[in-house]
């Protein structure tokens, strides 16, 4: 699948996260699963998914791993700190192999088991700043997401090759909106959990602040989207408060993954009937309660599936790309 049909597929499917619970049986593998923030509500997602792949499977129990957000998370899964975590799937092909922030580090290990969301990174800054367009931002204040997160490290690399230097203030979202209000900072980039929908922070500031929100020009998007890091979105007039027009948003598309080394064929598969197939059961857990097509989204994956997603998959009667399928998969 080349890049420019997984830009396609991810861009037309956006959506919108959670502890394990069951307790482990003897012949059960613990298995760490590096999430995110306590406070983000992909974080109950996520635990929600372990409860419910650990009352499914009898050969792992799923313990869920508080993180900074998926760079963290990405980070402790290539260094085997973790079993399998969450993950912007831009990055992971440079992870496989050894390239960019992961020079002469290839992992070949690292397997997919689902894309569960193609999310926006919107910017916002105060009305009142003389901030009204991306240029703007050289030399301003400015969060490029939460500590940790893929939001804060994809932002930093897209402006390194834009060339535009804002004076980056690194801090978590609490952090940053604390900043905000105290006009310590002029803007941050907040991941929001679909393209059509607001964010709850921005909304919480807005109660009590004027909020411009600032957009990429097409040129910068058609950049953007040429490096391979992030993908756009075009956020409609009036999601926000005083937007009177559409803004392009940079964006990513976030799922977990794991090492094949230390996830089985077994667990795996146990893992992607959690994920596929739980029904009404993952309507309640999703954020939002409107969970998109995960198996479409999934057949966009940068990197190679876990052999136990791909023996699911094929049983319920999808035709998996050959791209996709890992040397190991023996079906």
């Amino acid at each position: 699948m080349t890049r420019s049909n997984t830009r396609h597929t991810l861009r037309a499917l956006l959506a919108g996260t959670v502890l394990a619970a069951a307790g482990p049986a003897a012949a059960q593998q613990q298995v760490g699963f590096a999430t995110t923030a306590a406070s983000s509500g992909w974080y109950s997602f996520y635990a929600s998914l372990a409860t419910i792949a650990n009352r499914g499977s009898e050969v792992m129990n799923v313990s869920v791993i508080e993180t900074g957000g998926a760079a963290d998370s990405q980070a402790m899964v290539h260094a085997g700190q973790a079993d399998m975590g969450i993950a912007n799937f831009l990055a992971l092909p440079a992870m496989m192999e050894g390239t960019g922030d992961w020079e002469g580090r290839p992992n070949d290990s690292l397997r997919a088991i689902a894309i569960l969301s193609a999310t926006p990174n919107v910017l916002a800054v105060r009305a009142d700043s003389d901030i009204h367009s991306i240029e703007d931002l050289a030399g301003k204040r400015i969060n490029p997401g939460g500590l940790g997160t893929a939001t804060e490290s994809v932002t930093l690399a897209l402006f390194e090759e834009m060339g535009i230097e804002p004076d980056w203030q690194l801090a978590g979202m609490s952090d940053a909106a604390d900043f905000f209000r105290d006009r310590r900072i002029d803007g941050f980039f907040k991941t929001s959990g679909a393209v059509d929908q607001p964010d709850s922070l921005i909304e919480e500031l807005q109660a009590t602040i004027d909020i411009r929100m600032v957009g990429f020009t097409p040129e910068q998007a058609a950049m953007i989207e040429d490096t391979g890091l992030a993908l756009t979105f075009e956020v409609p007039a009036g999601v926000y408060a005083n937007q009177p027009d559409p803004v392009i948003a940079k964006g990513l598309a976030y799922g977990y993954f794991a090492r094949a080394d230390s996830i089985t064929e077994q667990m795996a598969h146990d893992l992607a009937r959690a994920t596929f197939g739980s029904g009404d059961a993952m309507v309640a857990i999703y954020p939002g309660g409107n969970p998109p097509d995960f198996v479409e989204l999934t057949m966009s994956s940068t990197i190679p599936l876990h052999a136990g997603v791909v023996r699911y998959l094929q049983e319920q009667g999808v035709d998996v790309p050959e791209d996709l399928i890992p040397p190991e998969f023996e079906g």
